[in-house]
């Protein structure tokens, strides 16, 4: 195999010092189990791939892809290494050597064919005003959801500009198809021309920040932060958990800013186990909803257990991937539990 984009990351690959602090809070690792499904495992593989030790095989394009990217192993890596990038480098490199997935191929085909990762006709809810903001995949999709977060931003003295837009262009990266990324992300550039932005959606603000660099994506949260306490609105009274997704919390370092708009607009916090930069990943990151779908279900599975477990009927987060594979296994389970955006309730604080 000709592993032209993970030899890029040699240094990164022989940074590695084998330590495996990277499995103590790798989702994929504890459930699986096997010392290839967590970070440490997957640079080894890495390695043997650009090292030509290994060749490359089915089993090892299955562990590849088999992650979430939800950036635990970063977090606790001694020595920094930047194990999302590597393992998108190696994705790259076993598509080019012909390991497709044929979800995969379906998903980004669907993009390609109507510019969302739905595969269907979704319009813009157009909007004519000053400030260009671009929704997402997700929320272009919950057009009542959408109608209301665009509320938010006019209440909150924004007049928001909204245009028929495309995706950002996630899927293309994440599971390794590079040279297509750099196709759509041409068609994303027409589609959506603005320098300067607000962005609803969690997953396409951090993709944006690391694949635009020219770019200027302000995630909606920060301007709710900045500008909530300045309007009228109501306090809530009632009782949450909150799951911080892998994107806000370890992506863009931000922790406090959800918890003070919870705490802002009246709502109780019950903690989940674990939280911050330390909260377990929901499963829905890195592709893994299409690649092991099951897998990524069981793993939004514990932290439903765990919201039930502290005595709590919601759970509130900010990813709209996040809300839908948590709150997809929630309905299936029990019913007992509800999943918000956190977006629905500064709406009702709002109203």
């Amino acid at each position: 195999m000709d592993a032209k984009e993970l030899k890029k990351w040699e240094a990164e690959l022989n940074i590695c010092i084998r330590c495996a602090y990277c499995f103590e809070g790798c989702p994929v690792y504890k459930e699986l189990g096997w010392e290839s499904d967590g970070a440490r495992g997957k640079i080894v593989l890495s390695y043997g791939l650009f090292s030509g030790e290994l060749e490359s095989s089915e089993y090892i394009a299955d562990k590849i892809f088999e992650c979430t990217y939800c950036r635990d192993c970063v977090e606790r890596c001694s020595a920094n290494v930047s194990v999302p990038d590597i393992l998108t480098a190696a994705r790259t490199d076993l598509v080019n050597d012909g390991y497709k997935n044929e979800a995969h191929l379906e998903l980004l085909d669907k993009i390609k064919d109507t510019g969302n990762i739905f595969g269907k006709e979704l319009k813009s809810p157009v909007r004519n005003g000053e400030v260009p903001v671009l929704l997402g995949c997700r929320l272009l999709e919950r057009t009542e959801d959408t109608k209301r977060y665009l509320e938010i931003l006019e209440k909150l003295g924004i007049k928001p500009k909204v245009v028929d837009e495309t995706c950002c262009g996630m899927p293309f990266g994440v599971l390794g198809y590079k040279d297509d990324l750099a196709t759509h992300k041409e068609e994303f550039r027409r589609r959506f021309p603005y320098k300067k932005f607000i962005c609803m959606c969690t997953t396409c603000v951090f993709f944006i920040r690391k694949n635009y660099p020219d770019l200027e994506a302000i995630y909606v949260i920060e301007e709710v932060v900045k500008r909530l306490p300045e309007v009228e609105h109501k306090k809530l009274g009632t009782k949450v958990t909150y799951h911080d997704p892998c994107n806000v919390a370890r992506g863009m370092d931000m922790v406090d800013e959800p918890r003070s708009i919870l705490k802002e607009i009246g709502v109780e916090l019950v903690e989940l186990p674990t939280s911050g930069k330390q909260a377990e990943c929901c499963g829905g990151g890195g592709g893994l909803l299409v690649t092991n779908n099951p897998l990524a279900e069981k793993l939004a599975e514990k932290r439903v257990n765990q919201a039930l477990e502290i005595g709590v009927d919601t759970l509130v987060t900010l990813c709209p991937t996040c809300e839908f594979n948590i709150g997809n296994v929630a309905s299936k389970n029990s019913g007992k539990l509800k999943v918000k955006n956190l977006l629905d309730l500064v709406w009702e604080s709002l109203k």
